[in-house]
Formats: structure tokens, sequence, C-alpha cells
């Protein structure tokens, strides 16, 4: 390359630089690409495009810059990085560890690197791991957003590793070194919530949102605690003053709406749907949200167009489809309903929601391939769960278990966006935390999961049964307490491919056999969808007893009235 050429690249480097520093990706682009035109062999320009690419999500695009950046300079540890980053983010972990590794081999103390392979491995499962490495980070920062960044991942995997007092340290030493950042104040508040501070977790939230006020995960957060809390005048109020600052911000009104219809308030939902639809025109989740809030507020037919506009923005999001077909189905168009959803199971074979749907209007027309997916009396199967040892009877094992869950039902209702009304339910996974008494239950549930595993016919069609590899993990697992009139809506687990429920206390009410109080109930959706017997299969739960059931399986219980509680342990169960 002759000097003036060498200049060249310099001052193109130097300009996209800028354009990047001010988050002009599109104009750093621009300027990379004229470059690389008249010089194709310059690594520099071709690891900056990746930057800069990769910062506009457009991934493949990036991981193709950086690895033309390191054909042309092999061993650049730069380029190494940014091809990480790029993998990482596009869901290939194991080919981004590869990268981040290599760059380190090659630059041992190379910050960049470090951080990227430590934040996949809090996202991989293995947080103690990524400790080491970001102790090695924070010890080496050489500038305040360095030491913030480090400190905050290291937060992160104290976190993932239950530590929360020590996270929230590393969280507070993240905000001095950075006070300006939103994202620790975040994550702060998130390890507050388990430790039960609940106070500065709020404090915490919202000074993440002063930062930044369209972080959607702290404004989420904040309002799902606000609405545990039964502090309802002040629920949602931060996406009003965020959209006050920042009018424009579809995505506030989008998310907004979101919680408005998961606590059934369809004719706000609504409203902010349709400002959400304004001002992100081309949002499906945003059109179909509308749909759906349209809908359930009573007028499914108005809702058809917005269903329609939501697929053909995402044609291929299975979960558009499936709202589809709901609507399709509360205006009584079954064939067509099983048409969408359809074609909403062959875009995700594995959405438990999309079988759910199919499931029902397959029913509605009588279509024989509804019995063997939902065979009530095959696949819902009842297990009376042994003490385990130290134990001479379940009762005994039970009355510790809920006392332990005392301490974990600290809020005053529930979550939205869950299927239960009238009660609570823990924050954090059970199993895995440590606690003897779980873990003695999870050996046990481990047992009956085999069982279930092993009574499955080979089946290369069946959704449930073809994903059996004999072995399973655990997608979640938490415990709901239901008190007076409380109930589970009817519902389905759209993560799990098992799911469950335990039963360690339960009302004295569950005992009448005619009128089933408490019972749990298969087969009935939280929607009217024209069946006139919806309940296929109920089954009155006793403490000791775990029912087993596919997760796409539509399911609630039955309200009670009495002053004693119904306490469960659940959880999904995934092939491994």
């Amino acid at each position: 390359m002759s000097e003036a050429q060498a200049g060249a690249a310099r001052t193109a480097l130097e300009l996209a630089a800028e354009h990047l520093r001010r988050a002009e990706f599109a104009a750093a682009e621009a300027v990379l690409r004229d470059a690389i035109a008249r010089k194709p062999a310059n690594p520099q320009l071709h690891y900056a495009l990746a930057r800069a690419l990769i910062a506009q999500h457009r991934l493949p695009e990036g991981i193709e810059a950086a690895r033309a950046a390191i054909r042309l300079k092999p061993g650049y540890a730069e380029a190494l990085a940014a091809l990480g980053e790029a993998l990482h983010a596009q869901g290939d972990a194991a080919e981004a560890e590869k990268a981040f590794r290599a760059a380190l081999r090659l630059q041992p103390n190379f910050q960049q690197a470090r951080q990227g392979l430590a934040v996949l491995l809090n996202d991989t499962g293995r947080p103690r791991d990524a400790e080491s490495l970001l102790r090695q980070s924070v010890a080496a920062a050489r500038t305040p957003r360095d030491a913030a960044a480090a400190s905050h991942n290291l937060g992160v995997s104290l976190r993932l590793q239950r530590r929360y007092a020590e996270a929230v340290a590393a969280f507070d030493s993240a905000t001095r070194s950075a006070p300006d950042l939103a994202l620790p104040y975040y994550t702060r508040g998130c390890a507050l919530q388990h430790l039960g501070r609940i106070k500065e977790a709020i404090a915490s939230f919202r000074a993440a949102i002063a930062r930044d006020p369209i972080h959607l995960d702290a404004h989420h957060d904040l309002n799902q605690l606000l609405y545990r809390l039964g502090r309802d005048d002040e629920f949602l109020v931060s996406y009003d003053e965020a959209l006050g600052r920042a009018p424009n911000a579809g995505v506030l009104a989008l998310a907004k709406a979101k919680l408005l219809f998961q606590r059934g308030d369809y004719e706000n939902a609504r409203e902010s749907y349709e400002r959400a639809t304004a001002l992100l025109p081309e949002s499906a989740a945003a059109h179909g949200g509308l749909a759906l809030a349209t809908a359930r507020s009573g007028q499914p037919e108005l809702a058809i167009k917005e269903h329609e506009l939501a697929l053909t923005l995402a044609p291929n999001d299975s979960n558009s489809a499936c709202t589809f077909a709901e609507t399709l189905l509360r205006i009584r168009d079954p064939r067509k309903a099983r048409e969408i959803a359809e074609r909403a199971v062959s875009l995700a074979p594995d959405n438990q929601y999309a079988l759910a749907m199919w499931g029902l209007a397959a029913r509605a027309i009588d279509d024989a391939r509804e019995q063997e997916l939902n065979d009530y009396e095959g696949l819902v199967q009842v297990f009376e769960i042994d003490p385990p040892a130290g134990y001479d009877s379940i009762i005994s094992f039970n009355r510790d278990l809920d006392r332990a869950l005392d301490g974990l039902h600290r809020d005053q209702r529930e979550f939205l966006g869950q299927s239960l009304r009238g009660g609570t339910q823990t924050l954090d996974n059970l199993f895995g935390a440590g606690h003897p008494l779980f873990e003695a239950l999870r050996g046990r549930i481990d047992e009956a999961i085999a069982a279930y595993m092993a009574r499955m016919k080979e089946d290369a069609e069946h959704p449930l049964r073809r994903r059996r590899t004999g072995a399973f993990q655990y997608a979640g697992s938490w415990s709901a307490r239901l008190s007076d009139c409380g109930f589970h809506a009817n519902h389905v687990h759209p993560k799990g491919w098992i799911s469950s429920a335990y039963y360690v206390a339960v009302p004295d009410a569950v005992a009448d056999k005619t009128s089933k109080q408490g019972w749990i109930k298969f087969g009935e959706p939280d929607f009217d969808a024209g069946f006139a017997d919806p309940v296929r299969r109920a089954i009155q739960p006793r403490p000791g007893t775990l029912v087993l059931f596919p997760s796409y399986m539509w399911h609630g219980t039955i309200p009670f009235h009495s002053a004693q509680s119904r306490t469960t342990i659940a959880f999904d169960a995934v092939p491994r």
C-alpha cells in the first residue's frame, strides 16, 4: 500500500470512528464501504465495518466483515473479539467462545475479549467461571467506563450464583465508577428484590429510568413490583412520565399496553396499542396486540384486519398466527383457525401455545387427531411422592416444606402475566437454590419424570413423545399459594415440555367431589371457543400428589372458598 493510500485509509478510519462514537452507524458504514471499495486488502477497514454492522444488529454481515479482517490479518485479536460478540448475539455460543478464547491466547489481558467471554459464560450457565475472568477485568480496568462494565458483569455473575449481597456491592461499585449509566442501577434493583430490600429495589429501578427513560426492563420490573405490592396509584406512572420525556418512543406505549393487557384492562390496553401502532406502523407486535385487545374487549370481528396486518409484517412469527387463531375461534370459524394454527405449528413445531391452539381448532371440527394430541387419560398422570430420607411420612415433609415457603411468599398479590389469581408466587427458581428441602423434593420428582418419560410410547410425529431424549432439565421451578377465592386461570406453559403441580397443602374444601373446589382441570381454554362442555378431566389435589402433563395442554383450577391456603410447587421440564 502506498503512503497516500495508507493516509486515505487512516482518514476513513478516523471519520468512521467519529461516526461510531456519535452512534451514527449508517454513516460510519457508508464511509467504510467506500474506503474498502478502494482499499479492499486493508484489514482495519473490514474490522471497523464489522463494528458498524454489529452495532446495527446486522449480525450475518458483521460476522462476514470480521472474518474478512481475520483472513487479511491472521491473529487479529480485535477482529476475533468482534466476531465472538456477533456470534454470541446470533446464538452460536460454541463458535463465539472459540473466537473469544483465540483472541485471549493472542492477547491474554485483552479486556474486550475477556469481558465478552465472561458475558457468554454468564449466559450459558457458567457464572463461576465468568467470575474469575471478571475479577481480573475489575483489577485491570484503566478507565471508569471499563471499571463500571467489569463490576456490572461481575455483579451479574454473583447474582446468577444467588450471592445477592455480593452482587449488590459489585453493582454499587459500577454506579460509583459511571453514575450516569442506567444498566447497573437496573441490575442492582433485581438483586435487591431477591434480598427482600423492596424500597431500595424500587429506588434503584427508578434511578435506571431517570438515566434512560426508555429502559424497558427497568420499567417492566418496577411496575410488576408495584403491582404485586398493591401500589395501584403508582402502577404504570413511569411509562406516562417517560412518554412525556420521549413522546415518540413507541416501544414505551407498546410495553405499557402489554401490562394493561395482562391486567385484563383491555379497553385501556387497546388505546395504548393504538398509540403504539401509530408510532410503530411496521411493528407486528403492536398490530397483533391491538388485534387481541380488540377481540378480548368484545369486538373480535374488528380485530381480523389487525391480525392479518401483523402476519403480513411478520409472516414467520408463530405467535402472531396463534393469536389470530384465537380470534377466529371467538368468531366461530374453526376451520380457518385450524389453518392458521397449522401455520403457527409449521413455523415453530415446539411452540406450546401453537399446539394448544391447533388442538382447540381441531376439537371444534371433530378432527380425530386432537384426541391423539390431547390424550387426557394417558398423558395426564398422577404420582404419589414418597417421603424423602429423614421423614417417616409425606405429611411431615410437606409441613416443613410449607413453612420453608412462608418466607418466600413475600408479595401482596400475583405477578402480572401469570395464571395465578388471588395469591402469590415465589420470585426465584426453587430447584438449584441449595435449600435441602427443595433439593430433597427435586430428587423424588426426578424419579417421577423419569417414570413418566419411560411410559411414553415411540412416536416420531407426536409433539410430546417425539421430543423424548431420555434426559431432561428444569426450565423453571416455583411455588404458588392461593388464598380464599383464588384460582389459576386456564393457560399453557410456553417454555415447557412437561409441566406439573405438586401439592404441598390444600384446603379442606377440595374434598367436595361435587363442586370440585380447588381441583386442577384440563381442556378448557381461557376464552369462549364455543364448547358446550370444555373441561375434559379434573383431578382432586391431595398433599404429596404430583400431576404431570404436556405443557401445551390447557389447564387451570376451579376457585375455592376457604380460610386455608392451597400451596403448590410447579416446574417446567424440557428435553436435554
